[in-house]
């Protein structure tokens, strides 16, 4: 026997005993309801206080014997207790086949392996303690005495007539109240098969069903009727069909609204019955829901990077389908690519049920992730609705490796031009780095900390170099001090062993750190004054290309900065050379901050501007000629159209009808109260519970069934329904009230005196 086998047959053995008690109590609670009725009705207490007295003494043995076996709180825990307490075989150890083998010991699952195989050996033999049989005999026994009781009553002709008059009484309360001719009417709403609720038989005429249910109408008339059909909504006329004896209409209905019957009788006069409403319970969508698990979540790339994904999935009828839309995105920019994936939950492996906790592990490796990819994905359900199910979707949740192995570039701001090679460093990591030499000096090897100095030195040439770049420096010669010519020429004279016999690494642009100009040696760097070019082209006119001094990104006091900052980098790097990097630090800070003050500079901003007049002239200033002064107003009318003209015009004739004297229905206001029904129509669809009333109430005024003493009440009723179907007006401009001072007031009252 497996462990999935074990706990099932707990489960069974838990149903089966509460099931077991449960009957126990439900016997003896109908054993003492039986007695409690047939006592005091056999001494002439009314029928309805013995059944309150019955009902309410069977739902208290009920509840006290449920309470009293602790089935309420019945579980497969109390069965397991019970088992360790009766059967020395399970080694009071049965209650490890409840728990996962995850979270017990080595011990444990040995032992669960024994318990397993004798729980296996004793589950046909056991037999849970119950007392249904004398449950069974007490019911009997109660049966036997109350029919007793009533059989050698000396009333019982009186008390059969007295229930057949309660009997009569409580079937016409129960009874709706049918259109007039109208025989008898039986409805039987069919619920969709995928909903699994049971079929209904009414006879009252408003109707509550679930969405798509079909409603089969059987209506039996006093008399011959012509043309019978029933109006949906005001619109559909569906005639009924006649089938033996009765008239019939089956109709599968999927939103809600209002009906009623219409037929002409044998005298050609044409009838229709109160509006009844039809209220149909939506289908509503699955709702999903993701726990334990952030939108966006950065995982460190493992040896076996996971994610786990709990989702709890719920619909009111029932669950079809469920499964995960994964998507790994790889690469960057112009060269990412997508990959979109169909995960199904593994526990549990079918979805169905109306709510179920499922589970999925995501291995980002089997889903080909490696670091630098990302993972989108959300959960889409569907439930059991058909023909097209509905459909739900959480949102997309974001889940990335971590790539260590990319090192994000620092750009200064306000450069816009990005040449840097991938292992540029910037003035602050080289400043950080300085830092973390000086304090691991003690720690490391002298060869060590002056490889290092002397790297940070490269470090800030290539940085100085790429900064010179912006001044239209290309090469070295054009930072930092200059040597003497004459000293060069003599330089030259002699052999250079460092380049015949050794490696030189601080070369002019070494590895290429720094972009090639092309075609720099194409253009003259600078011509003598009086000079002309090859082309016979003044010196003046020349636009040279490659000047030093002309060929900037920035102004001249942000050039200054810039040039005052490669300066000290030179001195930065000249001590880092000399392996020195505490007599560096200070001159890398004034290069920062230097830079940060470029960055700064370097920056535009837009000006706000003003409203600039125009000039006045001044030989018409002070004259007060306005001939020229046009009105820039527009005239138009604020007047919105009126909606709802019937519904307004039939308040007006009901407040009108309700101040006179007499409160007769003549045929005008009949007319306007039709009118008003048909607008009133549309809203009942949507809402009938507010308005189904009411469209009745017109109905019966323009029909004449309504006394005179009735039509006052429902007038009132009418319109205080119109008034709810009128919208609020909305906020005009023209329409708003001024407030006026006293005087105005004072100077209005004057007025309406005279």
């Amino acid at each position: 026997m497996s462990d999935t086998q074990a706990r099932y047959h707990l489960h069974q053995l838990t149903r089966k005993y509460k099931a077991i008690r449960m009957s126990e109590a439900f016997l003896l609670a109908l054993a003492l309801a039986s007695v409690s009725f047939v006592i005091p009705y056999s001494f002439q207490v009314p029928m309805t206080g013995s059944i309150i007295l019955a009902l309410t003494g069977g739902i208290l043995l009920f509840l006290y014997r449920c309470q009293q076996l602790h089935l309420f709180q019945l579980d497969e825990h109390n069965i397991t207790r019970y088992l360790n307490q009766h059967f020395s075989t399970l080694q009071n150890s049965s209650d490890l086949l409840l728990k996962d083998d995850d979270g017990l010991s080595t011990l444990q699952r040995l032992q669960k392996i024994k318990t397993t195989t004798a729980f296996e050996a004793l589950y046909p033999a056991i037999r849970l303690p119950h007392r249904l049989q004398h449950a069974i005999g007490i019911f009997i026994i109660s049966i036997a005495a109350s029919v007793a009781l009533t059989s050698f009553a000396p009333f019982v002709s009186h008390t059969s007539e007295r229930t057949t008059q309660a009997g009569s009484s409580s079937t016409t309360a129960a009874t709706p109240d049918a259109p007039a001719q109208v025989k008898g009417t039986q409805i039987t709403i069919t619920p969709p098969s995928y909903t699994k609720l049971k079929t209904q038989t009414t006879r009252a005429w408003s109707l509550t069903f679930a969405e798509g249910s079909t409603i089969n109408w059987q209506i039996e008339f006093t008399a011959d009727v012509k043309n019978p059909a029933l109006i949906f909504s005001g619109k559909q006329n569906i005639p009924l069909k006649s089938e033996r004896g009765s008239y019939t209409l089956k109709r599968t209905i999927n939103e809600p609204g209002f009906y009623q019957l219409a037929w002409t009788t044998a005298q050609g006069e044409t009838k229709h019955s109160d509006f009844y409403k039809l209220e149909v319970i939506k289908d509503m969508a699955p709702v999903v829901t993701i726990n334990r698990l952030n939108q966006f979540t950065e995982l460190e790339f493992t040896s076996r990077p996971t994610v786990d994904v709990y989702a709890t999935l719920a619909d009111d009828y029932g669950l079809d389908n469920a499964h995960i839309i994964a998507t790994v995105s790889k690469g960057s920019g112009e060269s990412v690519k997508f990959r979109e994936d169909k995960l199904f939950f593994e526990k549990p492996s079918t979805i169905s049920g109306k709510h179920i906790d499922a589970t999925r592990r995501l291995d980002l490796l089997k889903l080909g992730m490696e670091p630098g990819d990302e993972l989108y994905f959300y959960v889409v359900a569907f439930d059991t609705k058909r023909p097209l199910p509905n459909r739900t979707r959480t949102e997309t949740y974001f889940i990335s490796l971590r790539d260590t192995t990319q090192q994000e570039t620092v750009v200064d701001d306000g450069l816009g031009v990005d040449l840097m090679p991938d292992y540029f460093r910037s003035q602050r990591q080289i400043i950080i780095d300085s830092e973390k030499l000086l304090k691991e000096k003690k720690q490391i090897s002298k060869e060590t900390f002056q490889s290092k100095s002397n790297e940070l030195g490269y470090d800030q040439k290539v940085l100085r170099l790429r900064y010179g770049e912006f001044l239209g420096e290309e090469f070295e010669s054009g930072i930092g001090p200059q040597e003497n010519p004459a000293e060069e020429d003599h330089d030259q004279e002699e052999e250079d062993i460092a380049k015949k016999y050794g490696h030189v690494h601080d070369t002019e642009n070494e590895h290429n750190l720094v972009q090639e100009k092309k075609g720099g040696h194409e253009h003259q760097h600078a011509a003598k004054e009086g000079e002309t070019d090859k082309n016979g082209i003044p010196a003046g006119f020349v636009h040279e290309h490659d000047s030093e001094e002309e060929a900037t990104f920035f102004t001249q006091s942000i050039r200054a900065k810039l040039k005052a900052a490669l300066t000290i980098m030179w001195d930065a790097e000249l001590h880092l050379r000399l392996y020195e990097p505490e007599k560096s630090l200070p001159f890398q800070y004034k290069a920062l901050k230097l830079l940060k003050e470029i960055s700064q500079d370097s920056r535009i901003y837009v000006h706000r501007t003003g409203f600039d007049p125009p000039p006045i002239k001044e030989e018409k200033r002070m004259t007060g000629d306005l001939s020229e002064v046009k009105n820039a107003t527009a005239k138009g009318s604020l007047a919105a159209k009126e909606n709802y003209p019937a519904i307004r015009s039939a308040l007006q004739a009901i407040a009108w009808t309700m101040a006179s004297d007499h409160t007769a229905i003549d045929k005008a206001l009949q007319k306007k109260l039709s009118l008003a029904g048909q607008e009133l129509g549309p809203l009942a669809i949507a809402q009938p519970g507010l308005y189904l009333k009411s469209l009745s109430l017109i109905r019966a005024l323009t029909e004449n069934e309504l006394k005179p003493e009735e039509q006052r009440a429902a007038l009132e009723e009418i319109q205080t329904s119109l008034w709810r179907a009128l919208p609020l007006a909305p906020t005009s401009p023209s329409s708003a009230t001024q407030k006026l001072h006293a005087l105005d007031h004072a100077f209005i009252k004057n007025l309406e005196r005279q």
